[in-house]
Protein backbone atom coordinates (compact mmCIF):
# COMPACT_ATOMS: atom_id res chain seq x y z
CA UNK A 1 0.00 0.00 0.00
CA UNK A 2 1.58 3.29 -1.11
CA UNK A 3 -0.17 5.21 1.66
CA UNK A 4 0.51 8.81 0.68
CA UNK A 5 1.56 9.89 -2.82
CA UNK A 6 2.76 13.42 -3.50
CA UNK A 7 2.64 14.95 -6.98
CA UNK A 8 4.59 18.06 -7.86
CA UNK A 9 8.03 19.51 -8.18
CA UNK A 10 10.26 22.40 -7.34
CA UNK A 11 10.84 24.44 -4.23
CA UNK A 12 7.23 24.68 -3.01
CA UNK A 13 6.79 20.93 -3.17
CA UNK A 14 10.11 20.15 -1.54
CA UNK A 15 9.27 22.28 1.50
CA UNK A 16 6.11 20.25 2.03
CA UNK A 17 7.85 16.92 1.40
CA UNK A 18 10.49 17.84 3.98
CA UNK A 19 7.70 18.18 6.57
CA UNK A 20 5.93 14.99 5.47
CA UNK A 21 8.95 12.71 5.54
CA UNK A 22 9.51 12.59 9.33
CA UNK A 23 5.75 12.26 9.92
CA UNK A 24 5.39 9.02 7.94
CA UNK A 25 7.28 5.73 7.70
CA UNK A 26 9.39 5.78 4.52
CA UNK A 27 7.41 2.87 3.06
CA UNK A 28 4.19 4.90 3.24
CA UNK A 29 5.31 7.87 1.14
CA UNK A 30 5.99 8.04 -2.60
CA UNK A 31 6.85 11.29 -4.38
CA UNK A 32 6.16 11.65 -8.10
CA UNK A 33 8.23 14.56 -9.37
CA UNK A 34 7.74 16.73 -12.44
CA UNK A 35 10.35 16.35 -15.19
CA UNK A 36 8.82 18.67 -17.79
CA UNK A 37 11.21 21.47 -16.83
CA UNK A 38 14.29 19.27 -17.35
CA UNK A 39 16.89 20.85 -19.58
CA UNK A 40 20.10 19.85 -21.35
CA UNK A 41 22.97 22.09 -20.31
CA UNK A 42 26.61 21.63 -21.36
CA UNK A 43 25.62 18.18 -22.76
CA UNK A 44 24.29 17.19 -19.33
CA UNK A 45 20.73 16.19 -18.41
CA UNK A 46 19.63 18.54 -15.63
CA UNK A 47 16.46 17.65 -13.70
CA UNK A 48 15.80 20.70 -11.51
CA UNK A 49 12.69 19.42 -9.71
CA UNK A 50 14.11 15.96 -9.04
CA UNK A 51 17.35 17.44 -7.76
CA UNK A 52 15.63 19.98 -5.53
CA UNK A 53 13.56 17.15 -4.05
CA UNK A 54 16.55 14.89 -3.45
CA UNK A 55 18.80 17.64 -2.05
CA UNK A 56 16.04 18.83 0.29
CA UNK A 57 15.26 15.36 1.63
CA UNK A 58 18.98 14.69 2.05
CA UNK A 59 19.43 17.91 4.02
CA UNK A 60 21.86 19.24 1.41
CA UNK A 61 19.80 22.02 -0.19
CA UNK A 62 20.59 25.71 0.15
CA UNK A 63 17.68 27.19 2.13
CA UNK A 64 18.51 30.77 1.16
CA UNK A 65 18.44 30.23 -2.59
CA UNK A 66 15.86 27.45 -2.32
CA UNK A 67 17.70 25.45 -4.99
CA UNK A 68 21.10 23.86 -5.36
CA UNK A 69 23.51 22.55 -2.76
CA UNK A 70 24.47 24.18 0.53
CA UNK A 71 27.95 25.79 0.58
CA UNK A 72 28.10 25.56 -3.21
CA UNK A 73 30.71 27.25 -5.40
CA UNK A 74 30.39 28.23 -9.05
CA UNK A 75 33.98 28.24 -10.27
CA UNK A 76 33.20 26.09 -13.31
CA UNK A 77 30.50 28.50 -14.49
CA UNK A 78 32.84 31.44 -13.86
CA UNK A 79 35.52 29.70 -15.92
CA UNK A 80 33.04 29.10 -18.75
CA UNK A 81 32.14 32.79 -18.74
CA UNK A 82 35.84 33.59 -18.89
CA UNK A 83 36.03 31.47 -22.05
CA UNK A 84 33.29 33.59 -23.59
CA UNK A 85 30.44 31.16 -23.04
CA UNK A 86 26.98 32.63 -22.45
CA UNK A 87 26.15 31.13 -19.04
CA UNK A 88 22.59 31.92 -17.96
CA UNK A 89 21.74 28.74 -16.02
CA UNK A 90 24.07 28.31 -13.06
CA UNK A 91 25.20 24.80 -12.16
CA UNK A 92 27.24 24.61 -8.99
CA UNK A 93 30.48 22.67 -8.79
CA UNK A 94 29.02 20.08 -6.39
CA UNK A 95 25.74 19.98 -8.29
CA UNK A 96 27.64 19.11 -11.48
CA UNK A 97 28.50 15.71 -10.00
CA UNK A 98 24.78 14.81 -9.94
CA UNK A 99 24.33 15.75 -13.60
CA UNK A 100 27.49 13.91 -14.67
CA UNK A 101 26.35 10.80 -12.78
CA UNK A 102 22.85 10.95 -14.29
CA UNK A 103 23.95 11.65 -17.86
CA UNK A 104 26.51 8.86 -17.90
CA UNK A 105 23.95 6.32 -16.71
CA UNK A 106 21.29 7.55 -19.14
CA UNK A 107 23.83 7.27 -21.97
CA UNK A 108 24.44 3.66 -20.91
CA UNK A 109 20.73 2.89 -21.25
CA UNK A 110 19.71 3.06 -17.59
CA UNK A 111 16.19 4.46 -17.15
CA UNK A 112 15.61 7.74 -15.31
CA UNK A 113 13.62 5.99 -12.55
CA UNK A 114 16.57 3.70 -11.78
CA UNK A 115 19.01 6.60 -12.01
CA UNK A 116 16.88 8.52 -9.52
CA UNK A 117 16.74 5.49 -7.21
CA UNK A 118 20.54 5.26 -7.24
CA UNK A 119 20.93 8.97 -6.59
CA UNK A 120 18.48 8.78 -3.69
CA UNK A 121 20.39 5.86 -2.19
CA UNK A 122 23.72 7.63 -2.54
CA UNK A 123 22.28 10.74 -0.86
CA UNK A 124 20.71 8.74 1.97
CA UNK A 125 17.10 9.43 0.95
CA UNK A 126 14.87 6.53 2.06
CA UNK A 127 11.63 7.91 0.61
CA UNK A 128 10.65 6.58 -2.82
CA UNK A 129 11.19 9.37 -5.35
CA UNK A 130 9.97 8.75 -8.90
CA UNK A 131 10.30 10.89 -12.02
CA UNK A 132 6.90 11.41 -13.60
CA UNK A 133 8.15 9.87 -16.87
CA UNK A 134 11.27 8.41 -18.42
CA UNK A 135 10.39 10.07 -21.72
CA UNK A 136 11.64 13.57 -22.35
CA UNK A 137 8.91 16.18 -21.98
CA UNK A 138 9.35 19.95 -22.14
CA UNK A 139 7.34 22.92 -20.95
CA UNK A 140 7.32 25.52 -23.73
CA UNK A 141 6.20 29.07 -23.01
CA UNK A 142 5.13 31.05 -26.07
CA UNK A 143 5.80 34.73 -25.52
CA UNK A 144 4.70 37.79 -27.44
CA UNK A 145 8.15 39.35 -27.70
CA UNK A 146 10.55 36.40 -27.88
CA UNK A 147 8.48 33.60 -29.36
CA UNK A 148 8.63 30.10 -27.84
CA UNK A 149 10.95 29.62 -24.89
CA UNK A 150 11.84 26.60 -22.81
CA UNK A 151 10.40 27.16 -19.34
CA UNK A 152 13.88 27.50 -17.83
CA UNK A 153 14.73 30.21 -20.37
CA UNK A 154 11.51 32.04 -19.52
CA UNK A 155 12.06 31.75 -15.77
CA UNK A 156 15.81 32.02 -15.33
CA UNK A 157 17.19 33.78 -18.38
CA UNK A 158 14.35 36.29 -18.81
CA UNK A 159 13.14 36.56 -15.22
CA UNK A 160 9.56 35.56 -16.11
CA UNK A 161 9.24 38.99 -17.70
CA UNK A 162 7.93 38.44 -21.25
CA UNK A 163 4.16 38.46 -21.73
CA UNK A 164 2.93 34.88 -22.10
CA UNK A 165 0.52 33.87 -24.85
CA UNK A 166 0.17 30.19 -24.05
CA UNK A 167 1.97 27.12 -22.72
CA UNK A 168 2.32 23.67 -24.22
CA UNK A 169 4.23 20.48 -23.44
CA UNK A 170 6.15 18.98 -26.37
CA UNK A 171 6.52 15.23 -25.94
CA UNK A 172 3.76 14.89 -23.35
CA UNK A 173 1.18 13.30 -25.66
CA UNK A 174 3.62 10.46 -26.43
CA UNK A 175 5.03 10.08 -22.93
CA UNK A 176 4.12 7.35 -20.50
CA UNK A 177 4.33 7.42 -16.73
CA UNK A 178 7.56 6.10 -15.26
CA UNK A 179 7.58 2.61 -13.75
CA UNK A 180 5.71 2.60 -10.44
CA UNK A 181 3.82 5.88 -10.91
CA UNK A 182 0.38 4.57 -11.92
CA UNK A 183 0.64 1.73 -9.41
CA UNK A 184 1.48 4.13 -6.57
CA UNK A 185 -1.48 6.38 -7.42
CA UNK A 186 -3.82 3.43 -7.67
CA UNK A 187 -2.73 2.04 -4.30
CA UNK A 188 -2.70 5.34 -2.40
CA UNK A 189 -5.27 6.37 0.16
CA UNK A 190 -4.10 10.01 0.16
CA UNK A 191 -2.79 11.91 -2.85
CA UNK A 192 -1.31 15.38 -2.38
CA UNK A 193 -1.08 18.00 -5.11
CA UNK A 194 1.90 19.99 -3.92
CA UNK A 195 2.05 23.79 -3.56
CA UNK A 196 3.94 23.92 -6.86
CA UNK A 197 3.47 26.09 -9.91
CA UNK A 198 0.23 24.52 -11.24
CA UNK A 199 1.03 25.03 -14.93
CA UNK A 200 4.75 24.22 -14.85
CA UNK A 201 4.90 21.47 -12.23
CA UNK A 202 1.46 19.89 -11.70
CA UNK A 203 -0.28 19.95 -15.09
CA UNK A 204 2.50 17.99 -16.87
CA UNK A 205 2.08 15.14 -14.37
CA UNK A 206 -1.71 15.23 -14.68
CA UNK A 207 -1.34 15.30 -18.46
CA UNK A 208 0.49 11.97 -18.62
CA UNK A 209 -1.49 9.15 -20.15
CA UNK A 210 -3.34 7.24 -17.44
CA UNK A 211 -2.65 9.56 -14.51
CA UNK A 212 -6.02 11.32 -14.32
CA UNK A 213 -7.83 8.03 -14.89
CA UNK A 214 -5.84 6.49 -12.03
CA UNK A 215 -6.74 9.45 -9.81
CA UNK A 216 -10.44 9.20 -10.63
CA UNK A 217 -10.67 5.44 -10.16
CA UNK A 218 -8.57 5.39 -7.01
CA UNK A 219 -10.31 5.26 -3.65
CA UNK A 220 -7.88 7.91 -2.41
CA UNK A 221 -8.63 11.35 -1.04
CA UNK A 222 -6.99 13.99 -3.25
CA UNK A 223 -5.79 17.05 -1.33
CA UNK A 224 -4.30 20.17 -2.91
CA UNK A 225 -2.19 22.65 -0.97
CA UNK A 226 -2.49 26.22 -2.22
CA UNK A 227 0.68 27.28 -4.06
CA UNK A 228 0.13 30.94 -3.22
CA UNK A 229 -0.79 33.20 -0.33
CA UNK A 230 -2.34 36.42 -1.57
CA UNK A 231 -2.60 38.36 1.68
CA UNK A 232 1.08 38.12 2.67
CA UNK A 233 3.51 40.48 0.88
CA UNK A 234 6.44 38.83 -0.91
CA UNK A 235 9.78 40.36 0.01
CA UNK A 236 12.24 37.68 -1.15
CA UNK A 237 13.46 38.13 -4.74
CA UNK A 238 13.42 34.42 -5.51
CA UNK A 239 9.89 34.06 -4.20
CA UNK A 240 8.84 37.10 -6.23
CA UNK A 241 10.31 35.60 -9.41
CA UNK A 242 8.45 32.33 -8.87
CA UNK A 243 5.22 34.18 -8.06
CA UNK A 244 5.56 36.24 -11.26
CA UNK A 245 6.03 33.09 -13.31
CA UNK A 246 3.12 31.31 -11.62
CA UNK A 247 0.75 34.21 -12.24
CA UNK A 248 1.81 34.65 -15.88
CA UNK A 249 1.36 30.98 -16.71
CA UNK A 250 -2.00 30.73 -14.96
CA UNK A 251 -3.32 33.82 -16.78
CA UNK A 252 -2.19 32.36 -20.12
CA UNK A 253 -4.44 29.36 -19.38
CA UNK A 254 -7.40 31.58 -18.49
CA UNK A 255 -7.05 30.89 -14.77
CA UNK A 256 -7.19 33.63 -12.15
CA UNK A 257 -3.84 33.64 -10.27
CA UNK A 258 -5.34 33.15 -6.84
CA UNK A 259 -6.18 30.25 -4.51
CA UNK A 260 -9.74 30.31 -5.88
CA UNK A 261 -8.44 30.08 -9.44
CA UNK A 262 -6.16 27.16 -8.60
CA UNK A 263 -8.95 25.39 -6.72
CA UNK A 264 -11.11 25.74 -9.83
CA UNK A 265 -8.33 24.26 -11.94
CA UNK A 266 -8.16 21.19 -9.68
CA UNK A 267 -11.84 20.86 -8.77
CA UNK A 268 -12.59 17.83 -10.96
CA UNK A 269 -9.85 15.78 -9.29
CA UNK A 270 -9.60 17.26 -5.82
CA UNK A 271 -11.59 16.67 -2.62
CA UNK A 272 -9.92 19.07 -0.17
CA UNK A 273 -8.08 22.35 -0.63
CA UNK A 274 -5.60 23.53 2.01
CA UNK A 275 -5.75 27.31 2.23
CA UNK A 276 -3.42 29.58 4.16
CA UNK A 277 -4.97 31.27 7.16
CA UNK A 278 -4.09 34.69 5.72
CA UNK A 279 -6.41 33.98 2.77
CA UNK A 280 -9.32 32.71 4.88
CA UNK A 281 -11.71 35.15 3.20
CA UNK A 282 -11.41 33.09 0.00
CA UNK A 283 -12.64 29.91 1.69
CA UNK A 284 -16.33 30.35 0.87
CA UNK A 285 -15.60 30.81 -2.85
CA UNK A 286 -13.59 27.59 -2.81
CA UNK A 287 -16.31 25.71 -0.92
CA UNK A 288 -18.74 26.89 -3.60
CA UNK A 289 -16.67 24.84 -6.07
CA UNK A 290 -17.62 21.72 -4.11
CA UNK A 291 -14.35 21.35 -2.20
CA UNK A 292 -13.73 20.86 1.48
CA UNK A 293 -11.43 23.61 2.78
CA UNK A 294 -8.83 23.33 5.53
CA UNK A 295 -7.54 26.70 6.76
CA UNK A 296 -4.08 26.52 8.36
CA UNK A 297 -0.73 28.35 8.26
CA UNK A 298 1.08 27.01 5.17
CA UNK A 299 4.22 29.15 4.81
CA UNK A 300 6.63 26.62 6.26
CA UNK A 301 9.72 28.42 4.92
CA UNK A 302 9.02 31.50 7.05
CA UNK A 303 8.28 29.69 10.28
CA UNK A 304 4.74 28.32 10.08
CA UNK A 305 4.54 25.15 12.20
CA UNK A 306 4.19 22.01 10.14
CA UNK A 307 1.53 20.59 12.44
CA UNK A 308 -1.38 22.42 10.80
CA UNK A 309 -0.56 21.38 7.25
CA UNK A 310 0.25 17.83 8.31
CA UNK A 311 -3.02 17.50 10.18
CA UNK A 312 -4.94 18.82 7.17
CA UNK A 313 -3.26 16.27 4.89
CA UNK A 314 -2.60 13.12 6.87
CA UNK A 315 -4.39 13.65 10.19
CA UNK A 316 -4.12 10.62 12.46
CA UNK A 317 -1.55 8.95 10.18
CA UNK A 318 1.11 11.22 11.67
CA UNK A 319 3.85 9.11 13.22
CA UNK A 320 4.73 9.73 16.86
CA UNK A 321 8.55 9.59 16.97
CA UNK A 322 8.39 8.57 20.64
CA UNK A 323 6.50 5.38 19.89
CA UNK A 324 7.97 4.30 16.54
Amino acid sequence: MAGVVGLGGGIGASRLWRALVPALPAAELTLVVNTADDVWMHALRVCPDLDTTLYTLAGRHDPDRGWGVLDESFRTMDALRGLGHDVWFNLGDLDLATHLFRTELLSAGVGLAEVTRRLAGALGVATTVLPMSENEVATRVRTAALGPLHYQEFLVRHGAGPAVLDVDYPGLSRATAAPGVIEAIGDADIIVLAPSNPVASIMPILGLRGVQEALRTSASTVIAVSPMVMAVPITDSGEALRARSRAALLRSCGVEPSPVGVAGLYRDLCHRFVLDIADALQADAIRALGLDVAIVPTLLHVGAPATGVLDAIIGDRIRDPLTT
